[in-house]
Formats: C-alpha cells, structure tokens, sequence
C-alpha cells in the first residue's frame, strides 16, 4: 500500500464559516447605514418643502392681506388640498379646481415623504402654523415635531 503524503488544498468549515459571518455582519452595517441616510434625505426634503410652502404661504398673504383661514386643520397635499390658489377660489383647494396662472401660488403642495406622515396646517386671516415631524437631527435641530410659521421654523 502506497501512502499519499501529499496535503489537499482547501479551506476548513470552520474558515468558510468565519468569512460567511464576516460578510453578513458588513452587509448588516451598510444596510443600517444606509436607512440612516435615508432618513436624513427625507428630513432635507420635509424642510425644502415647508420653507417653499412657507414662501407661497406669504405670496399669498402680500396680495391677499391674509392667510388660508380653515376651520380645523388640514392635512397638505392629501386629496382635497393639493395647491394653493386665490382667496375667491378657495385658497387650499384640489388639483381639479380651476385657478389661473395669475392666482395659483404653488401648483402642486407637498406632502410628507413617508405615507404615514403628515403635514398640518392650521390657519387664520392673521397668522398660520405648518405642523411637520423630522426622523433624525438635523440642520432645525433634534429630531422630533416642528411648526413652522411666518417667523420661522420652531421645534415644538
């Protein structure tokens, strides 16, 4: 009986195992950071959206001497109060309401990035208040509810 002293090549189970766990665990860190930058693209947008919300809300006012008044608070760019037009047409009103270029002073309000998320707004002939949520610090401060009026952005 001849012996084969040569040595097979190869890795061990327990070596395959290590780098199957080693890759598992760096896909696990990337997915985690990656929800995180998520989440902080979506607050940017959630501020860019009420600051241009903001800035029509005071077109408005400067030629209607007033704000949208609403009787209780409506959710923004939900059906029903998608863009913000003249006072005579209704102020916050539906994409299939009528409003001419000269009276519509934002063609298509936001609305929150996330589904189960919300802008409110709540209004009256002197004042106004945009109530928004962020996920993460960001550049207004902690994470957390904010209201945004004609003097600025304020956490709540």
């Amino acid at each position: 009986m001849i012996k084969d002293n040569k040595k097979q090549g190869g890795f061990s189970l327990v070596e395959l195992l290590i780098v199957v766990a080693i890759i598992i665990l760096l896909a696990t860190i990337s997915v985690i950071a990656l929800n995180d930058q998520r989440a902080k693209a979506r607050d940017a947008r959630r501020i860019s959206d009420i600051r241009q919300v903001r800035t029509a809300l005071e077109f408005y006012h400067s030629d209607e001497d007033q704000y949208p008044v609403v009787d209780k608070s409506v959710v923004l760019g939900q059906k029903g109060s998608e863009k913000l037009c003249a006072k005579a047409v209704g102020a916050i009103v539906s994409l299939e309401t009528p409003c001419s270029q000269d009276t519509t002073y934002m063609a298509t309000i936001p609305k929150d990035p996330l589904a189960d998320r919300q802008y409110l707004y709540q209004g009256n002939v002197k004042d106004y208040e945009i109530i928004f949520n962020t996920e993460k610090p960001s550049s207004l401060g902690l994470a957390g509810q904010y209201s945004a009026n004609a003097e600025g952005i304020n956490k709540k």
